[in-house]
């Protein structure tokens, strides 16, 4: 199968975890959750102009992490955070029955590295050419309509083939330790992966970032200057039915399609705007989360 480029809605799970689950890594016999968290990084103001410190995300982290703060979201109101999240993880000697993080906001790029690929019956997320667009985010119930919430966009800028069984083998040196433990050693040690070997193994997906575009085009999530208000609501988006659904709560959509690149950077341009419409600005980048000794 030849590669496309392509612009996908992925949706993942959106349930946020709570103070006992967020506390430790996450089991992967309880279905994957999101989490607000307190971030070093960069981001890029509504101006353009690019800003260096603390920044407050949604994002997925599977492992450990310290709670810093609890807000006091409406009561019913879902979309709020609750809790706020400091990341960090402690290596395991064996990761069967734990979670890995998928996509990983962390480092020099964004990574996109196995959800739903092993499930896609087409095989069309592992054939995701240079350019296209990611857009990870939730489903959400908000006034009775069906609406979708956005927390990462990927801009897809290389990629490589492994063997999610041996990580490490094809990835070591193109991603950091911290990945090939928090996602390479769950996926490892997944039993599911062991019985049925995935055909041609899975693929990793690198961003593009502000200093390294692809068709002006850079990866970024939703964020706000640490400390600035209790937190922020997942930034509800809209695009064309032909790309974007919001009732899509389940199955990724659109890794069939081949986009031109005008119309993936239109696309991407109006999310961006949507984002800065709402008075977020762009993270670009989140420092590692430290490793921790097993106490």
């Amino acid at each position: 199968m030849a590669d496309k480029r392509c612009f996908v809605q992925f949706p993942h799970p959106g349930a946020e975890h709570g103070p006992n689950s967020g506390r430790q890594w996450h089991r992967s016999e309880i279905g994957h959750r999101r989490k607000f968290l307190q971030l070093r990084g960069k981001w890029i103001e509504n101006d353009g102009s690019e800003r260096t410190g603390d920044l407050w995300a949604w994002g997925e982290w599977e492992p450990e992490s310290d709670l810093i703060c609890k807000f006091n979201p409406s009561r019913g109101d879902s979309r709020h955070p609750r809790y706020l999240w400091e990341p960090h993880y402690v290596p395991k000697e064996c990761y069967r029955g734990r979670h890995n993080t998928d996509p990983f906001i962390f480092g020099r790029r964004f990574l996109y590295s196995n959800c739903g690929q092993p499930t896609d019956s087409k095989r069309s997320l592992k054939h995701l050419d240079r350019g296209s667009v990611i857009a990870f985010g939730s489903g959400k119930a908000i006034k009775g309509k069906r609406r979708w919430t956005l927390d990462t966009v990927l801009v897809v800028r290389d990629s490589f083939r492994y063997d999610p069984l041996d990580p490490r083998e094809a990835l070591e040196g193109k991603v950091s330790e911290a990945f090939l433990s928090v996602t390479g050693g769950p996926l490892s040690a997944d039993p599911k992966l062991a019985r049925r070997p995935e055909p041609g193994g899975l693929r990793l997906y690198r961003g593009a970032t502000p200093s390294d575009r692809v068709n002006g085009m850079f990866s970024f999530f939703p964020a706000i200057p640490a400390g600035t208000h209790s937190g922020f609501p997942r930034p509800v988006v809209d695009l064309p039915g032909k790309y974007f659904t919001p009732s899509n709560w389940q199955a990724p959509k659109g890794a069939k399609c081949e986009r031109n690149p005008d119309e993936l950077r239109c696309l991407w341009d109006s999310l961006v705007k949507q984002v800065h419409d709402l008075g977020l600005v762009l993270g670009t980048n989140a420092k590692l989360p430290p490793r921790r000794r097993a106490t």
